[in-house]
């Protein structure tokens, strides 16, 4: 990629010509130079410059975007050409979502394995998977998440599964018994919800505020998808989660309230970058989610 680009880039995200200079491998002085040559080139400073560092002006902001979409499609295109020579990758980072948290990434990383032993695969869990910056910078290679909004340029998506967000109940609710709950039966209790989780919580208000129900209470909030289940498991807490994660729910001894309904519905599924496809190991794992993930959409369809 461009000197130029590199040297901004790194001042830009360090703040600093020092820490840029030790991460580009240039001398202080060579990294100011190349800044001010840029900034000539472009009849523009990029920079506020203080005792404390360099930050970022309106016009750096503006470049920076362009910047880093140019960094992008340079990373894109080295990966392409890896994959059309057929080069194995050395480490694949994977993401999951929670729908995936409950075996499900588990039984597909250990069969991935089996087929390329002399690859690093590491699984990392995220509640919400909010790692598409991640997956444009080159930071992780695959996320498997719900698939929402429009995916950015150079990203491509493929849907494993149909995802339905329904409501557990621990022994202690009064509801754990009930041949039939309606949703309004669930206003008297708190909601043990994960940590961060603003779209569960907008879409569980949403749908009290059309029943007019009171805003339902969030009493408990927990950072893993398991101490969200515990808390509900020891209390009369209900937790809306999706379907995929009902063997922890059931190992904790809660029950799927028998609503009429989902309380709302997504498609699930894959997050690559397109330039990633030609490498064999992400065919691969392509298949085996597809394997994995069939007996699940058949079970939602049927």
């Amino acid at each position: 990629m461009d000197r130029n680009l590199r040297a901004f880039l790194s001042v830009a995200r360090k703040g600093n010509l020092t820490a840029a200079s030790e991460e580009i491998g240039l001398t202080q002085p060579a990294v100011t130079k190349t800044i001010r040559r840029l900034e000539s080139e472009l009849g523009a400073e990029l920079f506020t410059r203080t005792a404390r560092g360099m930050f970022l002006n309106e016009a750096g902001r503006r470049f920076m975007e362009r910047a880093e979409a140019i960094e992008n499609q340079y990373r894109f295109a080295a990966e392409e050409m890896a994959a059309h020579k057929r080069q194995e990758k050395p480490v694949l980072r994977i993401v999951a979502g929670v729908a995936y948290q409950s075996g499900l990434a588990a039984r597909f990383v250990s069969r991935l394995h089996v087929d390329f032993p002399e690859t690093m695969i590491e699984l990392r869990a995220d509640l919400l998977a909010p790692s598409r910056p991640e997956l444009m910078r080159g930071d992780i290679d695959m996320i498997l998440g719900a698939l929402i909004g429009v995916p950015p340029e150079g990203i491509v998506t493929r849907s494993l599964l149909s995802a339905n967000v329904v409501v557990f109940a621990g022994p202690d609710n009064p509801l754990y018994d009930r041949s039939v709950v309606s949703l309004a039966d669930t206003a008297p209790y708190s909601w043990a919800l994960l940590h961060r989780d603003d779209q569960t919580m907008a879409r569980l208000k949403r749908a009290y505020d059309d029943l007019r129900l009171p805003t339902p209470r969030i009493g408990l909030t927990a950072h893993t998808i398991e101490a969200c289940l515990d808390i509900v498991g020891n209390s009369t807490a209900l937790t809306a989660a999706v379907d995929p994660v009902r063997p922890l729910a059931g190992e904790r001894g809660l029950r799927q309230l028998p609503l009429t309904s989902p309380l709302w519905s997504f498609e699930s599924g894959l997050w690559v970058r397109t330039s990633s496809l030609g490498y064999p190991i992400i065919q691969r794992s392509i298949e085996i989610l597809e394997d994995l993930c069939a007996p699940l959409r058949d079970k939602n369809s049927s």
